[in-house]
């Protein structure tokens, strides 16, 4: 029936999972019987590709700022505090939230301390010369005021896509979804980068970039907050090994000529 509705292997596999939890409460918490036939549920799963800024994508948003200037207001306000995601790896809901009391000057460096709602995990990172200058454009001399003004999330992600589009982020791509194990194109028409630009890419960007400039897998995992068993986080790591053997061959490809 999921099926037939239009979803795909991830959204159905997820409702197969909470009928199976549900059905386990049933026998181990209620000592209800209901027969042992919720074990055969298969939970499927599909792997999305990950979409995120190259680091030489992210270094344009950070200090081109003939473009800076070319956004209108609120789209500089959107574009700062999506590069401040993207460093940080902050998820859009704990990047609204932050305050003056979540940024620290110790030892002449400044960090940046935060607790995520979705995880509760603790982080603290080291803020670059940038990412200060951001702060410091919109901080408030009161600590409980929110460091960047309050937005919907679609606001957001829509704002995110025409800035993409004006900084030419419109190398093609092709998204694939998976029904029943079976991929296909979600959606056939001309997609471009900035069209899949939201606010999950920057957690996604901040991770794979350091990464990709090689930083060790267990200090990324730290800061981002995910355990050593993480299959997600493996993900990144594959990504981030790509990216680099692209770039190796873009050179031996040099090298022939």
């Amino acid at each position: 029936m999921l099926y037939k509705k239009g979803c795909y292997d991830n959204y159905v596999g997820a409702n197969i999972k909470h009928i199976r939890t549900f059905f386990n409460w049933l026998a181990n918490d209620q000592a209800i019987s209901t027969g042992s036939y919720h074990k055969l549920f298969y939970v499927r799963k599909e792997t999305i590709e990950i979409y995120v800024l190259s680091p030489d994508q992210l270094k344009f948003l950070i200090h081109d700022k003939g473009f800076h200037n070319s956004l209108t207001l609120a789209e500089q306000r959107i574009k700062d505090a999506f590069v401040f995601g993207c460093t940080t790896g902050l998820r859009f809901s704990d990047l609204y939230n932050l305050t003056n009391k979540n940024v620290e000057n110790r030892n002449g460096g400044f960090y940046l301390k935060t607790r995520s709602l979705k995880t509760k995990v603790e982080t603290s990172i080291k803020l670059p010369a940038y990412a200060i200058e951001i702060y410091n454009i919109y901080r408030t001399n009161k600590k409980k005021d929110k460091l960047f003004k309050p937005i919907s999330l679609f606001i957001f992600n829509r704002t995110l896509k025409e800035i993409g589009k004006k900084a030419h982020f419109d190398q093609p791509i092709n998204y694939h979804r998976e029904k029943l194990g079976n991929s296909f194109i979600k959606d056939k028409r001309d997609l471009k980068f900035y069209d899949k630009m939201s606010s999950h890419m920057m957690r996604r960007t901040a991770i794979t970039t350091l990464l990709i400039l090689g930083m060790p897998e267990h200090l990324v995992r730290k800061i981002s907050g995910h355990s050593p068993s993480s299959s997600s986080f493996n993900r990144y790591v594959n990504y981030a090994q790509v990216y680099i053997d692209n770039e190796i061959d873009k050179v031996h490809e040099q090298l022939l000529e």
